[in-house]
């Protein structure tokens, strides 16, 4: 800012029409310099600050009212009715609030996925104080059932617009003797823009199922879609392609840190972890939430594998690998090819998963379409959700990706 007010000075002193117009640009580059310092503070508060926005006591008792089974089944008619019609227009006015727009104009609110409780019966006379209660926590079970974010990944939901990510920059230090001055050191900025992208999930329900009361009912329909998201958003936090609408997964985000194990790949060991780890120690970006993730593939050979041969000691034992967790899951791929190695080679991550960032913008976009296997008596319920995915510190990751286990 400093700056800046010197060099607004200045360009009012000059009178050469070059020297204004250099000097312009200078003061706008350092503008811009200034609003990208500031920005990356608001979101490093944002990230910091974040948390599961639970409804209040007044809210909560007016979301149990709410039941999804009705919902579907009401929107499949076109005729939705009560509170479920309330709200799908708070859904419709968030969407509209975060820059998107519905489909067809059936939308789940972020405060019906967030956790409360559930009874659907809230007068005492009608029996209340009898009624069974139970949890529909969308978004608490989406991030219980998301590997990378057990791991430490940042999620961060009611997102609006494009929300853009300061990255880089890196203050030195420099000793001086008595009385020398101090240089000023600028920090170089980069930014990464997160955008809403579409996640659709599918399920199907039956006429029958959807007409019953029943609490479980709800709990089935709320736990059927959050695994279907969970799977669908890991899978592309760890080898999203960045094409055809998918966010960008560390296995294939540019900066990451990258092992070799051999022209047509090989068997994960010891050496080969500490080479990982070390990938991402040279780059002094070993701390936070530290660990490895690979599928089950290797996690089965690792626990085969002997740290030193002639020991019964293993790669993996006890969830653990050379001091660190490990996380199992299908997500990471074991289809990939090196050299003469062909569709057989799998992958694995290692780094600190704070640096990993998952935002959500708005509920769920709900299509309900009872007409496609109507013969069947089915209700096919389309949920689209808007995420996306950012790398913010790509060197605080390595990886490999041509791991054998035969």
């Amino acid at each position: 800012m400093a700056e800046i007010r010197a060099k607004q000075a200045a360009v009012k002193a000059l009178t050469d029409a070059a020297e204004i117009d250099a000097a312009t640009q200078e003061l706008q580059a350092l503008e811009r310099e200034l609003a990208l310092s500031l920005n990356s503070e608001a979101v490093e508060r944002l990230v910091a600050q974040r948390s599961v926005i639970v409804p209040s006591a007044g809210e909560q008792k007016e979301l149990k009212r709410f039941s999804i089974s009705k919902y579907i089944r009401e929107a499949s008619a076109q005729k939705l009715t009560g509170f479920e019609a309330e709200m799908n227009q708070e859904g419709l006015n968030e969407f509209a609030g975060s820059g998107l727009l519905s489909q067809r104009g059936f939308v789940l609110p972020s405060m019906l996925l967030r956790s409360f409780d559930v009874n659907n019966v809230t007068t005492a006379t009608e029996g209340a104080e009898f009624a069974h209660v139970t949890k529909m926590s969308y978004l608490e079970g989406l991030r219980n059932a998301l590997v990378c974010a057990a791991l430490g990944a940042v999620y961060i939901d009611g997102l609006q617009g494009n929300v853009s990510i300061v990255k880089g920059g890196s203050a030195t230090a420099a000793w001086y003797a008595e009385g020398e001055a101090a240089s000023d050191t600028k920090l170089a900025f980069s930014t990464a823009t997160m955008t809403p992208k579409r996640l659709q999930i599918i399920a199907g329900y039956t006429h029958d199922l959807l007409h019953q009361s029943s609490l479980a009912v709800d709990q089935i329909i709320m736990n059927e879609l959050t695994r279907a998201h969970a799977s669908a958003l890991d899978a592309a936090a760890f080898n999203g392609t960045g094409s055809n609408g998918q966010p960008y997964g560390i296995l294939n985000a540019s900066g990451v840190n990258s092992v070799v194990m051999g022209t047509n790949g090989g068997v994960l060991t010891r050496d080969k972890l500490i080479d990982l780890e070390s990938e991402v120690a040279i780059d002094n970006a070993l701390f936070g939430a530290l660990a490895y993730v690979t599928n089950a593939k290797v996690a089965g050979k690792m626990k085969k594998t002997e740290t030193v041969q002639g020991y019964p000691d293993w790669l993996l034992e006890n969830g653990m690998a050379n001091g660190y967790k490990v996380a199992v899951t299908n997500s990471i791929p074991a289809n990939l090819t090196k050299g003469s190695s062909s569709g057989v080679c799998s992958a694995m991550v290692f780094g600190n998963f704070n640096e990993l960032l998952i935002g959500q913008w708005g509920g769920l976009d709900m299509i309900i379409d009872p007409f496609t296997s109507k013969g069947k008596a089915i209700i096919e319920v389309s949920a689209a959700a808007y995420h996306d995915i950012l790398v913010r510190r790509p060197e605080a990751f390595a990886i490999v990706k041509d791991l054998t286990t035969a």
